[in-house]
């Protein structure tokens, strides 16, 4: 998932709307979609049946919506031949920020389940009064139902895209076993939907009211174990990802010690904090440029995990998670960066002023 601006977002839960919508005139005009033929081959009747199942799947796999590569801007920060690609999955899944994640559900329910009403509008069959579909004309309470289930359907599968993306560095198998399930839950959401369309309202919303808290908290939960495990693997494999050498890597000449050695033509080094709890000591480094993790390799040499622009910048914290000390940039529309260990008093220190810095843009002396 690219760091998508919520405009995006909004783009494609509109562009998923309109397509529904020409699909459901389609089959309500007795035209079969899949198929170059004429008017009368398709049964108006079940026109609603389809396009709520095929809610129900898009709804599921939205992560495919977002399959781009994660890497950083040329606007936004400056090019840098140190940077390995990291071993994400092909979504880059936990590098979003939580609100970006959790806004993709009811974005694209809310655009879907509002269309229906157009649908109904113009449908051959109004279906039975009592039902989903009968009733969405006449009352509030099935969209708020199909809004809720297909809201739910999208956190189900982000849930699985979470655990894939927790076990894809190390253990392959869940992540492709993880993989499997969420299309496999994908088809059964399908059906689920399909049969919505003639249940009783009450009984449907009952029923949403009950799916759409338990699959929220599922991927909320699902998240935080990808967001651990992967700082964890990051921190036990600090630049584990670069499989081949990078000519422009090779023909780099350090200029100094690390993080000296790093910086680019122009650019300044503001502070930094070190961590030698990794055979591989980490650093957070602040430049005039950007703001970058960093390990040091068995060379002496600086090597650059990951980086962001300045005006990403929010802050900076020091804080204890069990028996570890962690030392946490912040940052808006990107991943926390993170270091392990180190002395607490440089981590306090380092931390309030980063914080100072994005706050003032000035560098405590």
């Amino acid at each position: 998932m690219r760091t998508h601006k919520l405009s995006t977002t909004l783009l494609y839960a509109v562009v998923l709307a309109l397509f529904m919508l020409v699909i459901f005139a389609l089959t309500n005009a007795g035209i079969d979609p899949r198929a170059n033929r004429l008017v009368g081959d398709f049964d108006p009747k079940g026109a609603a049946t389809v396009c709520f199942g095929l809610l129900g799947l898009y709804h599921s796999v939205a992560i495919i919506f977002f399959d781009e590569d994660d890497s950083p801007k040329s606007s936004e920060t400056p090019p840098d031949p140190n940077i390995p690609r990291p071993p994400d999955s092909y979504t880059g899944f936990i590098r979003q920020a939580w609100y970006k994640v959790l806004s993709v559900g009811p974005i694209f329910a809310f655009f879907c389940s509002a269309s229906v009403f157009i649908w109904h509008s113009f449908a051959e069959y109004p279906g039975t009064p009592g039902t989903v579909w009968g009733d969405y004309a006449t009352s509030v309470t099935p969209a708020l139902t199909l809004f809720l289930l297909c809201w739910a359907c999208t956190n189900i599968g982000l849930m699985f895209a979470a655990i894939a993306e927790a076990f894809n560095r190390d253990v392959r198998g869940l992540f492709i076993a993880a993989m499997i399930v969420m299309f496999l839950v994908a088809i059964g959401n399908t059906f689920g939907l399909i049969f919505l369309v003639d249940q009783p309202t009450g009984s449907a919303l009952i029923l949403a009211l009950i799916i759409f808290p338990l699959s929220l908290l599922a991927l909320i939960g699902a998240r935080l174990l990808a967001i651990v495990r992967v700082n964890r693997y990051d921190a036990a494999h600090p630049h584990g990802s670069s499989s081949k050498p990078r000519r422009s890597q090779k023909q780099r000449r350090p200029q100094g010690p690390p993080p000296q050695d790093m910086l680019e033509r122009g650019e300044r080094l503001l502070m930094h904090f070190r961590s030698d709890h990794t055979p591989e000591p980490q650093m957070l480094i602040a430049t005039t440029t950007r703001f970058v993790r960093a390990s040091i390799i068995r060379t002496d040499r600086t090597f650059v995990l990951e980086q962001a622009s300045p005006s990403q910048l929010v802050g900076a914290s020091s804080q204890r998670e069990g028996h570890d000390l962690v030392t946490i940039a912040h940052f808006r529309d990107r991943q926390d960066m993170r270091v392990l260990g180190g002395n607490p008093e440089q981590s306090q220190s380092f931390a309030e002023a980063v914080t100072r810095l994005a706050r003032t843009g000035q560098v405590r002396r």
